[in-house]
């Protein structure tokens, strides 16, 4: 069977039930997330130049050396693009070349390529600068929240998504992929089902006033959880053609950013920022490392410790020791 693949892909570009083998690939990928695949698919193009993945043949795969990748990653620096994009690109092509190299048969020596030339470049790639994500205040929330106008529906959502952001630790794949049939309530808490990195639904605690405020959004958009469960919760309220469609990242993203701006809060903010803020918040709250963890839904406890480290080198600074005046 393993053969037979190997022999027609090589001829023809395409897997299983006519799929072209990059598609193949990102659908294999999608299963896990929709965005690493959308993510791995704009990297793929790019790469090759390339308007649509089938433009792609196995012989272009075949024909990428280390070389050619070398002065990738050189081309990429010279444009000054940020470190942590070029290490994403590279483990974008990466995974779809490692995902080739399984298809090889032992019998017949068959395969469709010999190595992974993205695979060994640690020297070449810039090292990631790891910059602090900034993050607010308890009270640059409280002036941020309070200088929204919620007398229109695009206000009152934008206040809705902060709210719910920064109470929950939501990330922003999270909170755009909420439908109104999501929020509900299980064993007599008010809760809203996400889906979590890597596909995992969970259920996550709805403060009374976050839910107070989706519930009446809910009703200023003319919709109901009955009628309209399957509809996205949070859509756009505008001209440019995305009217009461499901939002994008790079919306909630543009969204902040003029937020802050409107009230005066002079930090680069993004959805994240309000991850940050709400896992830092509860820190400074005194939650335990456990509850954080939960919270935040890390999979491991070493992430939330560098958060709980963060906050402790602030709180407990031996510069505090020192007194000059």
């Amino acid at each position: 069977m393993i053969k037979k693949i190997i022999e027609y892909n090589c001829d023809s570009n395409v897997f299983l039930d006519n799929k072209h083998f990059i598609w193949y690939f990102l659908e294999i990928k999608a299963r896990k997330s929709i965005y690493t695949s959308k993510s791995y698919e704009r990297d793929i193009k790019d790469y090759f130049s390339v308007d649509s993945i089938s433009d792609i043949s196995i012989e272009d795969i075949r024909k990428v050396s280390i070389v050619n990748t070398q002065n990738y990653i050189i081309k990429l620096m010279d444009k000054n693009m940020a470190s942590a994009t070029i290490n994403r690109k590279i483990s974008s092509l990466s995974a779809l070349y490692k995902w080739l190299l399984k298809y090889q048969d032992n019998s017949t020596d068959i395969h469709i390529i010999k190595y992974n030339p993205f695979a060994n470049l640690k020297e070449e790639k810039p090292v990631i600068n790891n910059k602090e994500t900034e993050f607010l205040t308890k009270e640059e929330c409280k002036v941020l929240l309070s200088s929204i106008d919620t007398t229109t529906i695009l206000g009152h959502r934008n206040k809705t998504i902060l709210v719910l952001a920064l109470t929950t630790a939501l990330r922003k794949s999270e909170i755009i992929n909420i439908k109104i049939k999501h929020v509900t309530t299980y064993t007599g808490y008010d809760v809203v089902k996400v889906r979590r990195k890597g596909g995992k639904e969970d259920i996550v605690k709805l403060q009374k006033n976050v839910l107070a405020m989706i519930n009446e959004y809910i009703l200023l958009t003319k919709r109901n959880k009955l009628s309209s469960g399957e509809e996205y919760l949070f859509i756009g309220h505008s001209s440019n053609g995305k009217n009461k469609e499901k939002l994008d990242a790079s919306t909630l993203n543009y969204m902040i950013k003029k937020v802050c701006k409107n009230a005066g809060i002079d930090k680069n903010l993004q959805v994240h920022s309000t991850r940050h803020t709400a896992i830092t918040l509860a820190i400074l709250e005194g939650a335990t490392v456990e509850k954080v963890r939960d919270f935040a839904a890390h999979k491991n406890l070493a992430t939330t410790n560098r958060y709980i480290h963060s906050v402790d080198r602030l709180k407990n600074n031996a510069g505090d020791l020192i007194d000059l005046f």
